[in-house]
C-alpha cells in the first residue's frame, strides 16, 4: 500500500493502519522523523484496544521517547498489551520487574510474565526462563528445565542459549561434566553466531580440553569471536603475540 492509502485507511480508524503511521513517523521512513507523531497514531490505535500500539506507547513511555518518561505509566500499558495476549509485551513487563532501575524488583512476578512470552513463542523469554531455572531467580533451581530452555533456544538458532547450554556440561552443572560435549554444543552456538561460544573454543583449542590441541585451531576460532566484538578472546589473542 502507498502512504496515501495507509493514511487515508488510518484517518479512516483503521487501527492497523494507525499503527502502520506510528511506525513511520517513529523512524522516519519517508516522512520527517515525528516520535510525537508516532506516538499519536499508536495513541489512536491504543483507543481502538490494539495491543500492539499499547505496547509501542509502553515502549516510548519507558524510555521517555515522544513522551514524558513515565514508568508507572509504562507498566501500565505493557500488562494491558500482555493481557491482550501480545507476547512483546508480556516479555517487556517481565524486563521491567528484573532490570529496570526504578522499578521495585520482583523476580517471581518478572518470571512469571517471561513465562507467558515464552509459552506465546518469544524466544528471548525461554532463554531468560532457563536462565532463571538455572540460577534460582524468581522459582527454585531447576536444572533439567534450564537445559531444556537452553537446547529449545538453540534449536531455534538463539546462540546464547546453546552457550549456556554447554557450559553446563562442560562445569558439570546438572550433567556430568563432559568436555566432547560440551564442545560439540559450542560449535553449533558459535555457528549461530555467539560470540562468548567462539571464544571459549579459542580457549579450549589452547588448552586441549574437549578438542585437539591447537593455538592455530585456537587464533581461528578467537579471531572470529573478536570480530563480533569480543574484548576477552581480544586480549587471548593478544597475549599470544607476546
Amino acid at each position: 500500500m502507498s502512504f496515501e492509502d495507509v493514511y487515508k485507511a488510518a484517518r479512516a480508524g483503521d487501527a492497523d493502519a494507525q499503527v502502520a503511521m506510528g511506525y513511520l513517523f517513529f523512524k522516519g521512513d519517508g516522512v520527517v522523523q515525528d516520535r510525537r507523531e508516532a506516538a499519536r497514531w499508536f495513541g489512536l490505535a491504543a483507543d481502538q484496544g490494539n495491543a500492539e500500539a499499547l505496547c509501542n506507547l509502553g515502549h516510548m513511555r519507558a524510555h521517555g521517547t515522544g513522551m514524558s518518561l513515565n514508568l508507572e505509566k509504562a507498566m501500565d500499558l505493557y500488562r494491558r498489551s500482555a493481557e491482550l495476549g501480545y507476547p512483546r509485551a508480556m516479555f517487556n513487563l517481565g524486563f521491567m520487574y528484573t532490570d529496570v532501575e526504578g522499578v521495585e524488583q520482583d523476580w517471581a512476578e518478572g518470571y512469571r510474565w517471561y513465562s507467558m512470552a515464552a509459552e506465546h513463542g518469544n524466544l528471548m523469554a525461554v532463554y531468560r526462563v532457563a536462565v532463571m531455572d538455572e540460577e534460582g531467580r524468581g522459582v527454585p533451581v531447576d536444572l533439567k528445565k534450564a537445559a531444556e530452555g537452553y537446547g529449545l533456544c538453540l534449536e531455534h538458532g538463539y546462540a546464547k542459549g546453546g552457550y549456556r547450554l554447554a557450559m553446563m556440561h562442560l562445569n558439570g552443572n546438572g550433567f556430568p561434566a563432559n568436555p566432547d560435549k560440551a564442545a560439540r554444543i559450542l560449535v553449533k552456538a558459535a555457528d549461530a553466531g555467539s560470540e562468548d561460544a567462539m571464544c571459549m573454543l579459542g580457549r579450549m583449542s589452547l588448552s586441549g580440553e574437549g578438542m585437539v590441541k591447537s593455538q592455530r585451531n585456537a587464533e581461528k576460532w578467537l579471531r572470529m569471536a573478536v570480530a563480533r566484538g569480543s574484548d576477552e578472546a581480544a586480549e587471548i589473542l593478544s597475549s599470544l603475540k607476546k
